[in-house]
């Protein structure tokens, strides 16, 4: 009787919450580039705006939870920088790949013309800050085996308090900064700045707190839901000091805002005690990088958010109670789109690859034969 082996598949609670915050980045974005935002902030009655403020900041902190998200799982590694050379290759080059086709195959499409500062920056994705989150991204990425060594070798009430000095630094002291109240009086000009939460300072803050849920809080045998009802107080606490705060509601969707912080970290301990397995959700998450290198590249997103959802810009795509709706599909398409793309990009890698391994055989098999004749010989 034959045995069949099954394959392992990875817990799915965590890449479920990949494929969320994604599609939270490409909402963003219709917000940000479709001019959602100005027009809930100008257009909108009173009960409209409080939803759009609701929806928006219950969806501001999906760059920081994907790298509390990648310390998680990578503070307890022992690899030194040669063994993440394979990991390093394996996010650069779908970065130079993507760099180097989306300039060259649109413009044979006409969709664009290249400038030659663009042609240069094309080879040069990581220095060129083609995508900001990519590149940041890949500096954690170098400077882990170090933090790792560093977090690992501290003491749960060392490690806290390193949490604790972080999270003022980095979120109380940058937001009082930024308030018009207190900006004269607390400040950061000459010290650190943390743009927003778009800096090196804001993503090895966001690996140390990965690492310390790591180390330092216990899973739990399912998802407390307490989380996502601290999830939800968070942010309706948010969106109350917007309306009730003078010049609160400028920081108040930034990366390191402390609300958003704490928001990340209550998804992260939700989703990560969600125990289920699926290849589908595993299948689908892991095209997320690539939705956002294709959708986020600078010459795509022109194309896609005054271009080709032009209507995003009209008021009267607002006026219908169905928006929400249409917006939602839109996010849908732009997800569903690129990740076909990417897919596409994974087939034509893993067929090189394939390629390349039978001709390195072949050569091997090819070199042992000659030596072994002549040794026969």
């Amino acid at each position: 009787m034959k045995i069949q082996k099954s394959s392992k598949v990875r817990q799915s609670g965590i890449e479920l919450l990949r494929i969320l915050l994604m599609l939270q980045v490409v909402f963003l974005h219709v917000c940000l580039y479709g001019e959602y935002s100005s027009m809930a902030k100008h257009n909108f009655s009173p009960l409209h705006k409080a939803l759009y403020y609701l929806i928006f900041l219950s969806s501001r902190c999906p760059v920081y939870v994907y790298i509390v998200i990648f310390g998680y799982f990578s503070v307890t590694s022992n690899k030194t920088l040669r063994d993440l050379k394979s990991k390093f290759l394996k996010t650069y080059l779908p970065m130079i790949f993507y760099s180097l086709s989306i300039p060259v195959l649109g413009q044979i499409l006409g969709l664009w013309q290249l400038g030659n500062i663009t042609k240069v920056r094309m080879f040069f994705p990581f220095l060129s800050r083609v995508w900001y989150f990519m590149t940041l991204y890949l500096l954690v990425l170098v400077l882990s085996p170090f933090i790792n060594k560093s977090l690992t070798a501290l003491s749960k009430k060392q490690y806290t308090h390193l949490v604790v000095i972080l999270f003022f630094m980095f979120s109380l002291w940058t937001s009082f900064a930024q308030l018009e109240q207190t900006h004269n009086v607390i400040r950061l000009d000459n010290i650190f700045d943390v743009y927003g939460g778009k800096s090196l300072y804001g993503f090895v803050y966001m690996y140390v707190l990965g690492g310390y849920l790591r180390l330092h809080v216990p899973c739990n045998n399912k998802a407390k839901f307490r989380y996502l009802l601290a999830f939800a107080a968070l942010t309706f606490v948010n969106a109350v000091l917007c309306k009730f705060v003078y010049s609160y509601s400028d920081i108040s969707s930034v990366n390191n805002n402390p609300f958003v912080v704490l928001q990340g970290l209550c998804l992260v301990l939700f989703f990560r005690d969600l125990k289920f397995k699926s290849k589908t959700v595993n299948f689908i998450a892991s095209a997320n990088l690539g939705v956002y290198m294709i959708h986020e590249h600078f010459l795509v997103r022109d194309k896609i958010w005054n271009d080709w959802l032009e209507v995003l810009h009209h008021k009267s795509f607002y006026s219908t109670p169905l928006y929400p709706i249409k917006i939602l599909l839109i996010c849908l398409t732009v997800f569903a789109v690129c990740g076909m793309i990417e897919k596409i990009r994974c087939c034509i890698f893993k067929s090189v690859e394939t390629i390349i391994a039978k001709i390195y055989t072949s050569k091997a098999f090819y070199y042992i034969n000659k030596k072994n004749n002549r040794q026969t010989s």
